[in-house]
């Protein structure tokens, strides 16, 4: 090996070459890499989205969550199949195997919800989508304005904002949320409609029928081809007006005749704020491969530089940016190889008074980190919290190999018989070789280690090897060219020829002439290490500041959207006296991510100010205890956006979930609140959920015993009563690149509203003749139904809660063992424990194995390295 070293010394320009080369290209790299919070991975999680319209939650289980779960269980990969089903909508999320191709799944997916398209009820969407990351912004923009309207702010964020903002390197999707649609309203007088014997319903199908556009066929005539069109849609309002509507016992009336027109806001059962006004919010979403720092950088820019293309008087805030937390990372390594390279040039300028030796072995890791960067971008990777984390963990044991380096040439150059760089390095190879071997094996069986957790670990420990490989290598060709041939004096003394303290020497000689102290010692430790076990927490996620938190809330069912946004004034109150929140956007009956959402219910993103004296959770308790002193019937819940997009991709963003499984509702639901009352007087648990979500209540029409004699059935009187209930859209007034719907509306009569307005709309009888629907139909009002929650075609109710101040370990131990002792289950109803805390234990398990492989592995390279069992129960004996 001396013959080596010294062709590879005898190379040193060329090696000096190298070295700057590496550093310009990891420069590069670290330019070019694509940043983001989370590491590529594929989740094994497909969500499938039903809408069809406003049908009963039973209804919606047997006609569409059904049929499309038994399809759906079909495909090949599929581990377990969850359900909510609401009114008029169903949430399906597939969970698969890891490492299965999901874009291969999905497609297997969308066939077979196809396949069974045909049994669902008329109208019906899908949706399904491959769940990630980037279904959720990056970063995030409100328009808000005292001046503009709500409409001209969504026109500028649809016709000009989300079109400029798509063409940005990265972007996917520009996702609008918020504002107002102009449509005209057609609003019918009943006085008019009853004087020429006409309905609503009839006047609606009158201007259906009448707004076409449909080819009538292709005519050939002066050498060319035309396309023949019938067209008689309305170009605006007055040509609305004068659109002809048949009149059975006279000629033609006029619909602006028959009511009054005008263009109106459409109605909306969404609401979404900012800085405490309506506001349009502008959603970023990036493709996998885009660099959330450079996206962020980039849209921020566009804002700045396009200012005044957008109308007067808005104002543009920042609500959520994903890059704070990557640039808080990136610092952060920042800070470790500064921190790393002083502590390094004081430890070796302490033992070996040297600063030259310092700088030499500091050299390793600029060198490591640049070569580091650079193999990241050939295997495709990103600079995110695992690639940056096992670089800033990997920055001591670069180090501790530089260090080692550089005080044996220290010891071997300068001694009392000096040696040749080349046979100092042959000296010390195997050594180093065998410690790095050992560090490196410690990584290896991560590769096989299965679920979010080996997905993640994979990726870090992609980026500690890697730094110890370069580390390596630059220990062994840089760092001996750099170090200076003969002894170093500091003070006129040689800076390794001092000899160890006597008392050292003295307790050295001693402890190695008596084995059994070493023994004794490493058995204190473990009967001491013991007992503290069982006082340290665990949990799924590391504990970390985000700066920004989610708040979900719900207010109670059936709450109308304008009581729901009253009483989310008053919550909105509470955050601006909050000092640590520096913006904020709220959705109503809407969501961040792919979700069913009712009207009642939506969420904050609450961002917070960079410094600050509180952490998150801290900010977090303390609106919590405002909120819920002041508004006792609003349901909230707290979390920060990483725990919760890595819950929403894996099974549940609560870290405690107790599943109720029986196929009697009422009883799982009573059992559900029980559990979730245990649940509120545990110590450090908040946030609970009992998981029985009641929709609003449903006003039925039955028809009653005169309908069936005037042969009117439910689909009959349906269409009659529906422009007096919500409006009929019977076609659109193109205006270029816009169109606004045309709705016909019969307005209530006056000092009535609900029920009783329904009861007085009129339905046909026949030409001529009408009749109240009160007259004909049994009106009645059912209170609200419950969502219907399934797991793997069985019902359930899931209970769930979040942790402050206390760990997830310690939490779910006092819960199951309350849960035993205090609650009685009857035969019928099982219960499961899910969460992160099913995460957690199922990582558990898989780091367990990797613990045993990894044991495995060092002792193999060191029985290789030392050939004795008893070196090798010595070395195992003190990592215990």
């Amino acid at each position: 090996m001396t013959r080596f070293f010294e062709g590879v010394f005898a190379q040193r320009m060329a090696i000096a070459l190298a070295f700057a080369g590496a550093i310009v290209l990891g420069g590069i790299a670290a330019a070019r890499l694509p940043s983001s919070i989370l590491p590529e991975v594929t989740f094994p999680r497909i969500t499938v989205i039903a809408d069809s319209g406003e049908l009963p939650s039973a209804a919606m289980l047997r006609t569409v969550t059904r049929p499309l779960e038994e399809s759906i269980r079909r495909v090949p990969g599929v581990l377990e199949v969850r359900s909510t089903t609401s009114r008029g909508s169903a949430e399906i999320n597939l969970d698969c195997e890891w490492g299965s191709d999901m874009n291969l799944t999905l497609q297997r997916v969308q066939a077979q919800s196809e396949a069974v398209r045909a049994q669902l009820p008329a109208g019906t969407t899908l949706d399904a989508r491959l769940m990630s990351p980037t279904l959720f912004p990056v970063i995030g923009f409100s328009l808000t304005s005292d001046t503009v309207s709500q409409v001209r702010l969504r026109d500028a964020a649809l016709m000009l904002i989300r079109p400029e903002l798509s063409r940005l390197p990265g972007v996917a999707e520009v996702v609008i949320q918020g504002g107002r649609r102009l449509e005209a309203r057609v609003a019918l007088n009943p006085a008019a409609l009853q004087a020429r014997g006409l309905n609503a319903a009839g006047v609606a199908d009158a201007i259906r029928d009448a707004s076409v556009l449909t080819s009538v066929g292709l005519l050939e005539a002066n050498s060319q081809l035309y396309l023949g069109l019938a067209d008689g849609r309305p170009v605006d309002l007055a040509t609305l007006e004068a659109l002809p509507i048949p009149v059975a016992s006279g000629p033609p009336a006029e619909l602006g005749k028959l009511g009054r027109i005008s263009l109106e806001e459409a109605p909306e059962f969404l609401r979404h704020r900012a800085r405490s006004r309506e506001a349009v919010l502008v959603n970023v979403l990036r493709q996998p491969s885009a660099s959330a720092i450079r996206l962020s950088d980039a849209a921020q820019r566009w804002f700045v530089e396009n200012r005044s293309r957008l109308p007067a008087g808005v104002h543009v805030e920042t609500f959520y940016d994903q890059s704070d937390l990557v640039r808080g990372s990136v610092d952060s390594v920042r800070d470790s190889l500064l921190v790393g390279a002083i502590l390094a040039i004081l430890v070796v300028m302490l033992f070996l008074y040297s600063l030259r030796l310092g700088l030499a072995g500091a050299l390793v890791l600029p060198g490591s980190i640049a070569l580091t960067l650079v193999a990241l971008g050939l295997m495709h990777q990103s600079l995110n919290m695992m690639t940056l984390g096992g670089i800033a963990a990997a920055v001591g044991l670069v180090l501790d190999d530089a260090i080692v380096v550089v005080e044996h040439l220290a010891t071997r150059l300068g001694g009392a018989e000096p040696c040749s760089r080349s046979q100092a390095m042959a000296e010390i190879l195997p050594s180093l070789c065998g410690s790095s071997l050992c560090t490196l094996a410690m990584f290896l069986p991560f590769v096989v280690l299965g679920g979010v957790t080996g997905a993640f670990f994979r990726v870090l420990s992609l980026a500690m090897v890697l730094m110890l490989t370069a580390s390596l290598l630059l220990c062994l060709s840089v760092v001996p060219l750099v170090c200076p041939a003969g002894p170093q004096r500091a003070g006129g003394r040689a800076s390794h020829g001092r000899e160890p303290p006597r008392w050292f020497l003295i307790a050295l000689d001693f402890a190695t002439s008596h084995v059994w102290v070493g023994v004794v010692a490493v058995l204190v430790c473990v009967g001491i290490a013991l007992p503290l076990q069982g006082t340290l927490g665990s949990g799924f996620l590391p504990e970390m500041d985000e700066g920004a938190l989610i708040l979900d809330y719900r207010t109670p069912p059936g709450t109308s959207l304008s009581e729901t946004d009253r009483i989310l004034q008053e919550v909105e109150q509470v955050l601006a006296a909050t000092p640590e929140v520096a913006s904020w956007s709220r959705r109503t009956g809407d969501q961040l991510g792919f979700f069913i959402t009712e009207p009642n219910m939506g969420d904050y993103v609450l961002r917070l100010t960079a410094r600050r004296k509180r952490s998150a959770d801290e900010v977090a308790d303390g609106i919590r205890q405002r909120i819920e002193a002041t508004q006792p019937a609003l349901t909230i819940e707290f979390g920060q956006l990483v725990e919760d997009v890595i819950g929403d991709l894996t099974s549940n963003p609560q870290p405690i979930e107790v599943r109720m499984f029986c196929e009697n509702q009422e009883l799982a639901q009573q059992k559900a609140r029980e559990c979730a009352a245990l649940l509120s007087r545990i110590r450090g648990v908040v946030d609970v959920k009992s998981g029985v979500v009641i929709s609003g209540p449903n006003v039925t029409i039955a028809p009653g015993p005169v309908a069936a004699r005037a042969g009117l059935d439910a689909a009959k009187l349906a269409r009659a009563v529906e422009p007096a209930v919500a409006g009929v859209e019977v076609g659109d007034i193109v205006r270029g690149a816009r169109a606004w719907h045309v709705r016909v509306t019969l307005p209530p009569p006056k000092g009535l509203s609900g029920a009783a307005a329904l009861a007085e709309a009129v339905v046909p009888l026949g030409p001529g003749l009408s009749t109240r629907l009160g007259d004909v139909a049994i009106l009645r009002t059912d209170p609200g139904e419950a969502e219907i929650a399934r797991d793997n075609l069985r019902t359930m109710v899931p209970v769930t809660a979040r942790l402050t101040g206390r760990d997830l370990g310690s939490a779910m131990a006092e819960l199951q063992r309350r849960i035993a002792r205090e609650m009685k289950l009857p035969a019928e109803v099982t219960i499961q424990f899910g969460g992160l805390w099913a995460e957690q234990q199922s990582s558990f398990r898989g780091l367990v194995a990797v613990l045993i492989g990894v044991t495995l592995l060092v002792a193999l390279i060191l029985l290789v390295a030392f050939q004795s069992w008893g070196q090798l129960a010595a070395v195992l004996l003190v990592v215990a």
